[in-house]
């Protein structure tokens, strides 16, 4: 009888044991891309940033997605002239509002003059510049006149309140210029917004990758289009560096560095940036996701025509990666669905259709139907719209097979009609 509950109590034992232990399948389709990019840059960034001493903050964020990555991201310091960023940007959405004119012409006066970077401090006070040729000296030149000049312009009250307005918390705290990380990314992204709606954000982007400094981000991410500012007080042993980085995937980039020497910290900007890059080229060349809710498919990378839907939940191939779209298949050819919408997956998962299961014949939806993970009692995995024409590659027992997201799936015969040809 003692043997009989000692071998009962060690069997419950193990059946606890193992519903709490998850299995190797499961804790894999849980690994998401931006897990995956997170922990892995974040432990190579801080053993580099260890070694590379001083006082370094980082912030990363992914356009497309909103995903991010942030190491002391909120800590403040010295902004230098990335504060010509938020600057240049509130003039310039001024200016798309038609409450700054761009040709409207300022005088440089004595009082204005500021030593550092730039060029108009080799020229006669008195000289004229229209708002316009000040932006692009304050952006591409990083002319301290320029920005005295303007926020002169718009008042310093004005700006102030556009930075909190987007989110940025350090404004001039005590009169002082700081910034954060995290700031930076924030007008780094309403610039990259901007730039998508107005000719003068575009020009805005224009002047910042025409900078002449280009010893930092540009220098660890090469053959890529970036739009950047730098700040630096090499007297203070600070250098900073905000940029779009022009992916496929977007992204915003911070970095800013304290106690670091002059040309050392332009090293160290160069490689935190080349290491943030190899994770976010991994991060969006996976080739599978997961629904995050019902996802409507399109039959163009815009909201014009829904093709069908896929459901919560479900596992899906990408069989393309533009923008703000992945590709799947579907149907006769592609559909595309909204990055947003979606986690991607990094996991190695297989899905049920293979080359071999090759086309038979064509379908067309006669109604919005059902498609089912099995020919009968599967569960609903996604939705094909009315007029939908598809390829299938068997018919058994009155369901049709076809692929959907590189998935088998399965629809009922009495919601098709067989065709002749695709695109009759």
């Amino acid at each position: 009888m003692k043997a009989g509950r000692l071998l009962k109590g060690i069997l419950a034992i193990f059946m606890i044991a193992a519903l709490m232990m998850p299995t190797q399948s499961a804790s894999a389709a849980e690994l998401t891309a931006q897990k995956d990019f997170s922990k892995k840059a974040a432990a190579e960034l801080n053993r580099y940033i260890k070694k590379a001493g001083g006082t370094v903050t980082l912030q990363y964020q992914d356009l497309i997605t909103g995903d991010s990555l942030q190491i002391r991201g909120k800590s403040s310091g010295r902004a230098a002239s990335t504060i010509k960023l938020p600057l240049t940007l509130y003039i310039m959405e001024q200016a798309s509002k038609g409450k700054i004119n761009l040709n409207q012409k300022l005088t440089y006066k004595k009082h204005h003059y500021y030593g550092g970077s730039g060029v108009i401090q080799y020229q006669k006070v008195g000289t004229r510049y229209t708002i316009r040729d000040l932006v692009k000296k304050a952006i591409i030149y990083s002319d301290n006149i320029a920005f005295i000049m303007l926020k002169e312009r718009v008042g310093q009250t004005n700006f102030i309140n556009f930075m909190k307005s987007v989110g940025g918390k350090y404004t001039y705290p005590n009169g002082q210029n700081l910034t954060s990380a995290n700031d930076l990314t924030i007008y780094a992204k309403k610039l990259y917004q901007f730039s998508n709606k107005s000719k003068y954000g575009k020009e805005l982007v224009g002047y910042l990758k025409k900078t002449i400094y280009n010893t930092t981000i540009p220098r660890g991410i090469k053959g890529v289009s970036i739009a950047h500012k730098v700040g630096m007080i090499p007297i203070y042993k600070v250098y900073n560096d905000v940029a779009i980085v022009y992916h496929q995937q977007p992204f915003t980039l911070a970095v800013m560095t304290k106690n670091i020497s002059y040309e050392k910290s332009q090293r160290v900007i160069a490689d935190l940036a080349k290491i943030v890059y190899k994770y976010h080229k991994a991060k969006t060349a996976v080739k599978y996701f997961k629904s995050k809710t019902d996802v409507t498919v399109y039959q163009k990378r815009s909201k014009t025509t829904a093709i069908g839907k896929l459901k919560k939940a479900e596992t899906f191939k990408i069989t393309s990666n533009q923008g703000s779209w992945y590709g799947i298949k579907i149907g006769t050819g592609t559909g595309y669905i909204e990055k947003e919408s979606v986690t991607a997956i990094k996991s190695p998962i297989k899905l049920n259709w293979t080359t071999s299961s090759q086309k038979e014949g064509a379908i067309e939806m006669n109604q919005d139907a059902n498609v089912l993970s099995q020919p009968t009692g599967g569960k609903v995995i996604g939705v094909l719209k009315k007029g939908q024409e598809c390829y299938f590659s068997r018919l058994e027992n009155n369901v049709y097979m076809l692929d959907l997201g590189g998935r088998v799936g399965y629809v009922a015969s009495k919601d098709v009609t067989v065709v002749p040809t695709i695109g009759k």
